[in-house]
């Protein structure tokens, strides 16, 4: 009965994980690496142009053009629980800013769209601007592909595909919810389009809302991650998996 019920408990933490994301995950049969950075993408690392396929302390993002305001991205890192990249328009970390998120559930990627703000994440229904999301999962070895389209950085000075980039990972609970990030690096603004843009030029990682110009000190800010402070919470297919979980139970003892 013991093995049963962790047997069942680990397929509702996986029904909620799927219920908590509309986004399709297909497996990734790639590896994602630094081979093609200045040539046919934009790469971003932490640490600074490390190479994730041979370097296990490397978080690693790159993008590719697929249009005026549409971005493809290969994010890859080691964790046991989550790596994410945030957009951010004010080089800052926690401006409302898009977070992709990939997460490993039980040795299956969960893919999800937030909002980061203040260092709490928002999880946000609407994916109809992600699409073609691909991952694997190896160990601790994350490996997310995905587009988003329709990017605008909401200033005519800059293109709609400058950001600063922000690298970030977390930890899964044991119940499926993911904690607040701990912010690893956030660039200086770039256009995510431009192959030669690259994170050479990096501020301190910060979570809050110091004005722009006073990001590029050298002083560390340093960002505390709390078990209290989960905000992405799979509570509605927890609610209906523990549902199903009891009712299987309550067959299983009749």
């Amino acid at each position: 009965m013991d093995r049963l019920f962790r047997i069942l408990l680990g397929l509702c933490v996986m029904l909620a994980a799927a219920q908590a994301s509309n986004v399709t995950v297909s497996t990734l049969d790639t590896t994602v690496n630094n081979s093609t950075c200045g040539t046919s993408r934009a790469c971003f690392s932490d640490p600074v142009s490390c190479n994730p396929a041979t370097d296990r302390s490397c978080l690693f993002v790159s993008t590719k053009s697929n249009g005026s305001s549409n971005l493809n991205f290969e994010l890859r890192g080691e964790s046991q629980g989550y790596i994410a990249v945030a957009l951010s328009t004010d080089m800052n970390a926690g401006g409302n800013d898009k977070t992709y998120i990939c997460a490993n559930i039980n040795s299956t990627v969960l893919f999800v769209f937030a909002l980061l703000n203040n260092n709490t994440l928002t999880t946000q229904s609407d994916v109809s601007s992600i699409a073609n999301v691909s991952g694997s999962i190896n160990q601790t070895t994350i490996q997310c592909v995905f587009n988003v389209f329709g990017l605008n950085a909401t200033s005519r000075a800059n293109a709609a595909t400058t950001f600063s980039i922000v690298l970030a990972n977390g930890t899964v609970y044991a119940n499926g919810s993911l904690s607040n990030p701990t912010v690893r690096t956030v660039t200086a603004q770039l256009d995510l389009s431009n192959v030669n843009s690259t994170n050479t030029a990096t501020t301190t990682p910060s979570t809050n809302s110091t004005n722009a110009s006073n990001v590029t000190t050298t002083t560390t800010t340093t960002t505390t991650t709390t078990a209290s402070g989960a905000n992405i919470s799979l509570q509605h297919g927890l609610s209906q998996a523990v549902l199903i979980l009891l009712g299987i139970l309550a067959i299983g003892m009749m």
